[in-house]
């Protein structure tokens, strides 16, 4: 598990977060994150489902969204960050999934790739339009499932970031 200490609208808190679960001061839950979005994830905590939205403010610092309500986080050592808050969050795995049924017109990257956030992976044309699908995060290129000229279907998973 990755550790991060986190000031949240003024309430200090340590985060200790793996794959499929998350320790916020000790307690632990059983967790599922995935990027739904470019800044948009559904985040599962313990079987309830919450879509937060999170806006970088400043080196460190983010604007949480969720239910409504707006929290601000700083982060107290970004040093221990290896790529964006997100794929922390996300024990690292982020799926890239193609949001409607379509065509693939070209893959850019292949497994082992190192990525940047917002780098371009692969398009899709979907509706007679040319649809780039970029990494929400940083990491490497752990899985690529299609190949130029393959159709995919809504929601399915084209390539993993870890």
């Amino acid at each position: 598990m990755k550790k991060v200490d986190l000031v949240v609208d003024g309430t200090p808190w340590s985060l200790r977060i793996g794959p499929d679960s998350c320790e916020i001061d000790g307690r632990r839950s059983e967790t599922n994150i995935r990027c739904i979005g470019r800044d948009s994830y559904s985040v599962i905590v313990d079987g309830s489902q919450h879509t937060v939205v999170v806006n970088r403010s400043a080196q460190g610092s983010y604007e949480a969204h969720v239910a409504g309500t707006a929290l601000a986080v700083e982060i107290r050592d970004p040093r221990r960050l290896s790529g964006d808050m997100a794929g922390l969050a996300a024990g690292g795995s982020q799926a890239v999934r193609t949001p409607m049924p379509g065509k693939v017109l070209s893959v850019r990257v292949q497994v082992g790739d190192e990525v940047r956030s917002d780098q371009g992976l692969l398009v899709v044309e979907a509706m007679k339009m040319q649809n780039e699908l970029r990494s929400p995060c940083a990491g490497r290129v752990a899985a690529v499932h299609v190949s130029a000229g393959d159709s995919v279907s809504a929601g399915d998973t084209l390539v993993v970031v870890e």
